[in-house]
């Protein structure tokens, strides 16, 4: 018995030094809550963070190539982003640029070991993944033209915007190697821009009501084309992304030949605020919260204590 109580003791004494470890090797990371987006520099485009509640702007990209489309990692250490069409990666502070490949639009998996993106074939954009190292290029998409790839919180599919044989574009999900294509929205309008509710139930996106004027909507993804509006203005909003609680979402809301700025509205269509300034141009609004992208580790701390607990008392 006291040999039982021995072991126990041992295995939650390397329990009580994993978490410490775990929160320091993550202790880089940020610790609030942020969102990057482009915003507009003296003579190009550059990629911006703020907190959540819209203070605290800093400028990460300050140089002459064209620099948008951010895109967290899972543990908020790293950004992906364009850089005049080449798929790059930078630490969160802006230092350490890594060019992977070319093409747009950039995303990545939940896990951190894959990066969704566009890039053009035969002068059609096509959805394309590499490994997060730069390695492992596969083509997901071949027929019409796709692209705005997202992942769904899983990871085990990613929606796209797809233009095929008539009409608009329209939200598309597939499984995370290119099967199973099944159609998300029905009604021929020119869809872009999707994005996954935290809960996987729901894809936000923009669709154009009228020449320059886009609106937010969000769509059921069992593919039943359930759709619901969310704003109705004569300002354009678009590049939705949902808050990691899935209570609000952040789209870029531009009013034309005045200003762009990244605001918040609620689920039910209700907008909150205005997060941070107004630049000539804001857009491509990417969020992360090391809150909900703690629950993971812990979840395999308990996993791992039950997993070895288990056997010992069985003795």
């Amino acid at each position: 018995m006291f040999l039982k109580a021995g072991r126990l003791f041992a295995v939650a004494l390397v329990i009580s030094l994993l978490i410490p470890m775990q929160i320091a090797e993550n202790g880089h990371a940020a610790f609030r809550a942020k969102i990057a987006f482009t915003c507009w520099g003296s003579d190009s485009r550059e990629i911006c963070v703020m907190d959540a509640d819209g203070r605290n702007e800093e400028r990460l990209t300050d140089d002459p190539e064209w620099n948008h489309q951010p895109s967290w990692s899972p543990d908020g250490d790293r950004i992906a982003f364009n850089r005049s069409y080449h798929i790059t990666v930078m630490d969160s502070d802006g230092r350490n640029l890594i060019e992977l490949t070319h093409g747009s639009e950039p995303t990545w998996s939940p896990d951190g070991t894959k990066i969704a993106f566009a890039r053009y074939k035969a002068l059609k954009k096509q959805v394309w993944v590499i490994d997060a190292d730069g390695g492992n290029e596969v083509q997901l998409t071949n027929w019409g033209e796709n692209y705005k790839p997202a992942w769904s919180p899983d990871g085990a599919r990613i929606a796209f915007v797809s233009a095929r044989r008539h009409g608009g574009p329209e939200i598309y999900a597939m499984d995370s190697d290119g099967n199973n294509q099944v159609r998300i929205t029905h009604d021929l309008k020119h869809k872009d821009n999707p994005s996954w509710s935290p809960d996987g139930q729901w894809i936000a996106y923009d669709d154009s009501v009228r020449v320059w004027l886009s609106q937010i909507y969000v769509v059921k993804t069992d593919g039943g084309g359930r759709t619901k509006r969310l704003t109705d203005s004569l300002i354009t909003k678009k590049n939705p992304v949902w808050s990691p609680d899935g209570e609000t979402i952040a789209y870029a809301a531009w009013e034309r030949d005045v200003s762009g700025t990244i605001d918040l509205i609620t689920t039910d269509g209700k907008r909150l605020k205005q997060l941070g300034e107004a630049h000539a141009f804001s857009d491509d609004p990417d969020w992360f919260d090391p809150r909900a992208w703690s629950v993971s580790p812990a979840a395999n701390f308990i996993t791992l204590w039950g997993e070895i607990k288990m056997p010992l008392a069985g003795r």
